[in-house]
């Protein structure tokens, strides 16, 4: 005789963590309450792991929107959106709003701020691998210690509990020019270059040069001590550039083909901008 088995199936509870939520008013609150929580701008690099979370200190009432421009440099409020740079198109270098654009999309560029791309954008950064090359400064809070963008990209990854980006300082410069190989026009790229001259309150000109396409954070090639007028720049730089890129292989491109095109691209970054 048949029968019927019956399958009891319980419901299992999902434990879900409670997120508390901060909004506060003013830079010394925030600044309070970042001691246990994680500050929270345009929210791109905290969405996909907000389940994790368990305390977020919301900063858009604390006044880290601002945007001075001068004439020899662009001072932005931390939580400054990337379209807002862009919108910003006819007193900032071109080069820095090509890279806003390719950054990311509209949407994305609505809601990423500039201080949460400094915290998390990687070696594949357009944007990061040009402020790189301008020399940008980065003030921290609390301290009011302010640091070069080369020297804050080798603190992520460290102990930051507490310490808030409030603004980025980005020097304009008498050059720029940027360069990218990437599998589509609209893909990240695979490498990229960028080069600037700076001149700055009679002081000798430096070229800044940086690298990406690669790791965790572009890579500053040249700053303050290479002359501009140098001839041998394009090549020796150019050399260097290669040299780092020898192992740099991944999914998006293999560590010979990295190599070489580095070593191309920062030369005609060099050269394109140096020229008359």
């Amino acid at each position: 005789m048949g029968g019927v088995l019956w399958w009891s199936v319980r419901p299992v509870a999902r434990e879900t963590m409670r997120m508390e939520y901060h909004r506060p008013r003013s830079l010394d609150e925030a600044l309070d309450l970042l001691k246990r929580s994680i500050p929270l701008a345009g929210g791109t690099s905290l969405t996909p792991g907000r389940r994790g979370l368990s305390s977020v200190v919301d900063l858009q009432d604390v006044g880290l929107d601002s945007l001075e421009v001068t004439r020899t440099r662009l001072t932005a409020g931390a939580c400054v959106t990337i379209q807002s740079l862009v919108e910003h198109a006819d007193v900032i270098p071109p080069a820095l709003t090509e890279v806003c654009l390719l950054e990311a999309g509209w949407n994305l560029r609505n809601a990423a701020t500039l201080g949460g791309s400094l915290m998390a954008a990687d070696g594949r950064s357009p944007l990061l691998t040009v402020l790189l090359a301008l020399g940008t400064r980065v003030l921290l809070q609390p301290g009011n210690e302010e640091v070069g963008l080369n020297d804050f990209l080798g603190r992520r990854g460290t102990d930051l509990t507490g310490r808030l980006i409030t603004s980025v300082s980005i020097p304009r410069p008498s050059w720029v020019s940027y360069d990218q190989v990437a599998r589509s026009p609209a893909d990240r790229p695979a490498v990229c270059a960028a080069a600037a001259e700076m001149s700055l309150g009679g002081s000798p000109s430096r070229l800044g040069v940086a690298l990406g396409g690669f790791g965790a954070r572009p890579l500053l090639l040249s700053s303050a001590d290479e002359d501009p007028g140098s001839e041998d720049a394009p090549e020796r730089i150019g050399r260097l550039a290669s040299e780092a890129y020898a192992r740099a292989g991944d999914a998006w491109a293999s560590p010979e083909y990295r190599s070489e095109i580095a070593g191309i691209l920062v030369r005609r970054v060099i050269l394109e901008a140096a020229a008359p």
